[in-house]
């Protein structure tokens, strides 16, 4: 009975972020866009990226419709990955320079010496789909899923739940700081889903600490040491800061494109970018905001992975396609203060 009332109140998540990402959707995709300006490449397919990889000369790009490998220097699709089985719904890609790990629905799946081997649920993981991935050095593979995290490392397979001290069991956002610590987020249920394991002990955070919300969907780390968390659900949220001792949070006021911040990354110019849900995303650079979304050529308005490769070139993945920016072309257009922009309100959630 425990079972399935967990499958029920799933399913009845799942059903209302499907129902609300859907009408959000439906509104901003009535806004006309423009044709990419000159350095701005729209590349379609794949019409869903969630994850990035760089291998090589070659993109992956992970998402509803399985992994499709690009040509990192012109954006050209080479060929879909075809595994030993359909890749659907790939969510995270992880590897150590030499095997390749994708996340998905059905499991996680291994590329290595030339094969493909899928492990399903009840082989090395508690359950699927795959929620993250994130791979250490130093302790081997980390898998998020709705059912606890797992850590396969040493020929050992390790199952970390609430009963360990995790603040949720599901956990979709992985990533390990520069001390060590491994973070664990969970931005699949509404329950609070910070958790952070040092020394093997695990630490829970929460609102109560400082989160501006309890879902988090991105985790990074700035050159100072500081911690940026993206949190929120639906048309809510923030992105929260933490120093080691204190929490801050940036929202919509502030200068975000959204309130649910979706992704988070810091590209080589020391920039911060936030990606939203509904509403594009945001690039603050020296205490300066800007604002993109389709209308000045952002693929979709859903940000949901960035990567810069070896040669600069910024990869946006969103739910509309994958925006590539030039950076011997593009140049971010003279920082603006989002607190005067005359369309503030135009990034705000209908």
């Amino acid at each position: 009975m425990k079972a399935k009332r967990s499958w029920q109140v799933a399913g009845q998540f799942l059903f209302g972020v499907a129902l609300v990402a859907g009408l959000g959707m439906g509104v901003l995709r009535l806004v006309p866009q423009r044709e990419p300006p000159p350095g701005w490449l729209t590349i379609r397919p794949p019409k869903d990226v969630m994850a990035l990889l760089e291998l090589q000369d070659t993109i992956w790009s992970g998402g509803r419709e399985g992994v499709a490998v690009l040509d990192r220097t012109t954006g050209q699709l080479l060929h879909w990955i075809e595994a030993d089985v359909k890749l659907e719904y790939v969510t995270s890609l992880a590897t150590d320079g030499k095997r390749i790990w994708v996340g998905h629905q059905k499991g996680l799946s291994l590329f290595a010496d030339g094969v493909w081997k899928t492990s399903p649920a009840h082989d090395s993981l508690p359950s699927r789909p795959v929620l993250a991935l994130y791979y250490s050095p130093d302790s081997g593979l980390w898998v998020g899923t709705r059912d606890g995290l797992v850590n396969l490392g040493d020929g050992k397979t390790t199952l970390y739940t609430t009963a360990d001290g995790l603040a949720s069991d599901a956990v979709s956002v992985l990533f390990q700081d520069s001390r060590g610590r491994l973070w664990a987020g969970g931005g699949f249920a509404t329950q609070d889903g910070l958790s952070m394991l040092d020394g093997g002990q695990w630490t829970a955070h929460s609102t109560e600490d400082g989160l501006f919300h309890g879902m988090v969907n991105a985790i990074l780390e700035a050159p100072e040491g500081s911690l940026w968390f993206g949190t929120g659900f639906s048309s809510r949220g923030g992105a929260t800061r933490y120093d080691g001792e204190h929490w801050t949070s940036l929202t919509v006021s502030d200068g975000l494109a959204g309130g649910k911040v979706r992704s988070l990354f810091l590209d080589r110019d020391g920039a911060l970018w936030f990606g939203s849900e509904y509403n594009g995303i945001a690039r603050l650079d020296d205490g300066r905001w800007q604002i993109l979304t389709p209308k000045e050529g952002l693929a979709g308005w859903e940000v949901k992975t960035m990567l810069q490769d070896a040669d600069g070139t910024l990869w946006l993945g969103t739910e509309n396609g994958l925006t590539r920016l030039d950076p011997a072309i593009w140049c971010p257009a003279p920082g603006r203060d989002a607190a005067s922009e005359e369309t503030a309100n135009e990034r705000r959630q209908p």
